[in-house]
């Protein structure tokens, strides 16, 4: 990234597989850290992707971003943490087996041919392996999200890729900007849902409802136990992923 009013990326220590730092338009540090969930099919009980969960920390109070507040975050420090993601994919790979990999990227970062270009550096510039190995997640997906533009980058991106899942937000509003829009898969992460495990187990239920049929795969992911996964189940999702905390430097 260059210094003129960009966000900045640069990786952490070299060893492993480090969290990122960036330096955001408002000009405050900010962290990402990384994690990995297995996605598993239910009807069949095996692995079926990795997942990579970014975690958004403020490097100096070592707060967290929840992801409800990535709009306050400007597009340059989105990229950023898109960028990052691809590059933490990237030193992945060669411990991710043989599994694809789903990568969030923001809705607002993969609207931009350069955001859709820098898709190659998960695979280290091969096309082939971004075809055959790399999910894109959609993220900041809302009921503002203009239905028609969403499917053309869904289009664009499942060009280009193995596959796209859109995130859901929770709510009655949910599938609002994916009513005309053919994706992969749906997701929904468990940690957009504040609340008791109850709350999150009728959320399960009422999205499960509201997304049957919209989508060949219903994820739902970052659950906190596998006591979900038979609400999940019953919700009518085919895949779930418990929640691995992001390591800290």
């Amino acid at each position: 990234m260059s210094r003129d009013n960009r966000a900045e990326l640069s990786a952490g220590p070299a060893e492993g597989l480090p969290p990122w730092t960036i330096a955001t338009t408002a000009q405050r540090i900010l962290a990402v850290d990384f994690s990995t969930e297995e996605l598993i099919n239910l009807r069949q009980g095996a692995a079926a992707a990795l997942r990579v969960r970014p975690v958004i920390r403020h490097v100096k109070t070592g707060a967290i971003i929840p992801t409800w507040a990535y709009g306050r975050l400007s597009d340059t420090d989105m990229e950023a943490i898109d960028h990052a993601t691809l590059e933490f994919a990237q030193r992945l790979r060669p411990a991710g087996g043989q599994l694809p990999l789903i990568l969030p990227q923001s809705f607002r970062t993969a609207t931009s041919r350069r955001g859709r270009g820098n898709l190659n550096l998960a695979t280290n510039g091969d096309p082939k392996t971004l075809k055959s190995q790399i999910i894109i997640e959609l993220t900041e997906v809302d009921r503002g999200t203009p239905s028609g533009r969403l499917g053309e980058v869904c289009n664009l991106l499942g060009s280009a890729c193995k596959g796209v899942f859109v995130r859901l937000q929770p709510g009655r509003d949910a599938i609002t900007p994916i009513r005309e829009v053919r994706a992969q898969g749906l997701s929904l992460d468990a940690g957009d849902i504040p609340g008791t495990d109850s709350y999150v187990a009728s959320t399960l239920l009422e999205i499960g409802e509201l997304a049957q049929g919209r989508a060949p795969l219903l994820v739902a992911q970052g659950l906190t136990s596998d006591g979900f996964f038979a609400v999940a189940e019953v919700a009518g999702f085919t895949h779930v992923s418990l929640k691995c905390e992001a390591s800290a430097p």
